[in-house]
């Protein structure tokens, strides 16, 4: 015993025992017992952990004690407690969601380099994980300095709002994957990154007036960003501009904080989650675009808005074989169901008319929606059964908008997907923009022979204006600044652009898209507002006629205002575009009805995507 005391090392000025140099491991552990490193919690502590524990024992049955007292029924207490569990198991679960991806990723080297590589050899270097922290600090200053000023002055309950907290964690947004196209346009440069994240974000927000805290502690997000490199040119730094939008929106799954707990709770989670990706999408999912220019003189509007690439007319023919989800006798007899379709191709969606108690529904309808992208943007087809309460899901189809471009006319049985049977028939044209006027006549005489169950003809052309800016806009009274908007009505379409505030001399550079069914009869109006929308600063009517008369169909310049001051005016660009459905782009005769349709390949080649 004296000889393994003696083996003993001395404490050393930390406190702490250096073990690693001999030694019994129960002498050891007794000496260090006797070390002054490791200190007993003082009785205060001690005490102030007991009242912690006893006030949240107090506070669980205090709901129990006040149903009681004040004569509520116990089933409101119920309820309190199923929306409390409810609440519960949905932030564990966005917990263990968040934890998993974040265990994914963390790992994804080795796994990369063991299942794909078969052996341990480094991956390309991760820059964004060498520049996350500067991208962390790029982003406090932007909330700090500018987005937190803007909501304060936005409104008076809100002048005590600040950022407590702003920490990008040390998850770094990753680039998972990365596809350059090469078959477009010579002067720029299309890649689509392939994005995941699943960081330890941890933004807090604290308005003191109310005492109000709240944010955000965990985010995932996974979608394909398309990044355009326009226009390309000789000088440094070799690229005009930068353009950033997701095709589709991007999944998002975000883990709330503080008062914002509260959307965590059933039903209110999808909600929050699904405005915030609202928002998302109203700046950075098409046709919305980010444009950050490199050099000056560029038309930022034509790069953030620039022409389709084509019009895809789609005629909902029918269905058939579909589920039958209105049963009879609680199940036991299967009846009918009362089918509708939903159309999406972007942020642009349109809905069929319902058709009561039928398994082969003739919906005959017709639909036009711009395509901005290809490839890139498809066509999603969703098909349900309309229900008082909630209406049952029939199947879906989707369809790469590339290949309808390939092909000019796809007419074809499409099978629909995650439902037993089920096929849908679509006829897709593809419409190519024609610079020209020679065969608007043709056209609109094509145009005139199509029948269809939806209120709008189909169009013989697309208009689209690039609103730039106006100079020396009549003074509201009192002499002060006005807040001018504009105003675009074509027959009974109206679109708006942004609030400029506080200036007679706004810059806009806003960008719409109108469908125009007859250029030779419809026109342009224009009202320039305060806004407030009374009061009126100046208006301008031009008709497409004169378009037509212009070369390559577009009017680039500065127009007098009227019903305004005598220098003020406007300037646009109106770029119209006649709808042509190409000559040899013969209707292929329709594939056969699938006998046995089901969650594979849909008929006549065209594969919905997944």
């Amino acid at each position: 015993r004296s000889e393994a005391e003696g083996q003993l090392e001395p404490v050393n000025s930390n406190g702490s025992c250096d073990a690693n140099r001999g030694g019994r491991a129960w002498h050891e552990r007794r000496h260090c017992d006797r070390s002054p490193g490791l200190t007993q919690p003082a009785p205060g502590e001690r005490a102030l952990s007991v009242l912690w524990s006893f006030a949240k024992c107090l506070g669980a049955l205090l709901p129990v004690y006040l149903a009681g007292y004040y004569g509520f029924s116990i089933s409101l207490v119920l309820f309190g407690l199923m929306i409390y569990m409810g609440w519960k198991h949905s932030r564990l679960e966005k917990v263990m969601r968040l934890k998993s991806a974040m265990y994914l990723l963390d790992n994804e080297m080795s796994f990369t380099t063991e299942k794909a590589f078969r052996a341990k050899r480094d991956l390309p270097p991760w820059i964004l994980q060498q520049a996350w922290p500067f991208i962390g600090q790029y982003l406090e200053k932007l909330l700090v300095e500018t987005i937190a000023p803007t909501i304060r002055a936005s409104s008076i309950h809100l002048q005590t709002l600040s950022f407590t907290k702003v920490n990008l964690g040390d998850k770094a947004l990753k680039v998972v994957g990365v596809k350059a196209h090469t078959e477009h346009d010579k002067r720029q440069v299309m890649l689509d990154l392939y994005l995941s994240y699943a960081g330890d974000v941890e933004i807090n927000v604290e308005i003191k007036k109310y005492f109000c805290k709240a944010g955000v502690k965990g985010v995932q997000l996974h979608g394909k960003l398309r990044v355009i490199l326009e226009p390309l040119i000789g000088d440094v730094p070799l690229v005009g501009a930068i353009t950033m939008f997701f095709i589709r929106k991007p999944k998002l799954d975000i883990n709330w904080t503080g008062l914002t707990n509260l959307l965590d709770i059933p039903g209110l989670n999808a909600m929050s989650d699904t405005m915030i990706m609202d928002a998302i999408a109203s700046h950075l999912v098409l046709p919305n675009r980010l444009t950050i220019p490199l050099v000056a003189d560029l038309h930022v509007a034509q790069l953030r808005s620039p022409l389709p690439r084509g019009v895809v007319r789609i005629h909902l023919l029918e269905a058939e074989d579909l589920t039958a989800k209105d049963t009879v006798i609680k199940g036991l007899i299967d009846g009918k169901s009362d089918p509708y379709a939903v159309l999406r191709v972007g942020t642009q969606i349109f809905t069929s008319h319902h058709v009561d108690s039928n398994l082969n529904p003739q919906w005959r309808e017709m639909y036009e929606v711009i395509v901005h992208e290809v490839p890139g943007q498809e066509l999603e087809v969703e098909v349900f059964d309309k229900d008082p309460d909630q209406d049952d899901f029939l199947g879906r189809v989707k369809v790469d908008l590339d290949i309808v471009k390939k092909a000019r006319v796809v007419d074809d049985w499409f099978n629909l997907r995650d439902v037993p049977s089920g096929s849908v028939h679509l006829r897709l044209e593809w419409l190519s923009l024609l610079s020209s006027a020679d065969r608007l006549s043709e056209v609109i005489q094509k145009n005139q022979n199509l029948t269809s169950k939806t209120a709008e003809p189909p169009s013989a052309a697309i208009l689209a204006i690039y609103l730039d800016q106006a100079n020396a806009l009549p003074m509201r009274k009192g002499n002060k600044d006005p807040s001018p908007m504009v105003q675009i009505s074509i027959q009974d379409a109206t679109k708006e652009s942004k609030t400029c505030y506080g200036t007679n001399s706004p810059v806009w550079e806003d960008a719409f898209t109108f469908f125009i069914q007859d250029p030779r009869k419809q026109d342009i109006d224009i009202q320039v507002k305060d806004d407030d929308r009374a009061l009126t600063l100046g208006s301008l009517t031009i008709p497409l006629s004169r378009l037509m008369d212009t070369p390559e169909l577009t009017m680039d310049q500065w127009f007098q205002l009227e019903n305004s001051g005598s220098a003020s005016r406007i300037y646009a660009k109106f770029v119209l575009r006649v709808l042509w459905l190409s000559e040899d782009a013969t209707p292929t005769t329709p594939s056969p009805r699938p006998v046995n349709p089901g969650p594979g390949i849909g008929q006549g080649g065209i594969s919905p995507q997944n």
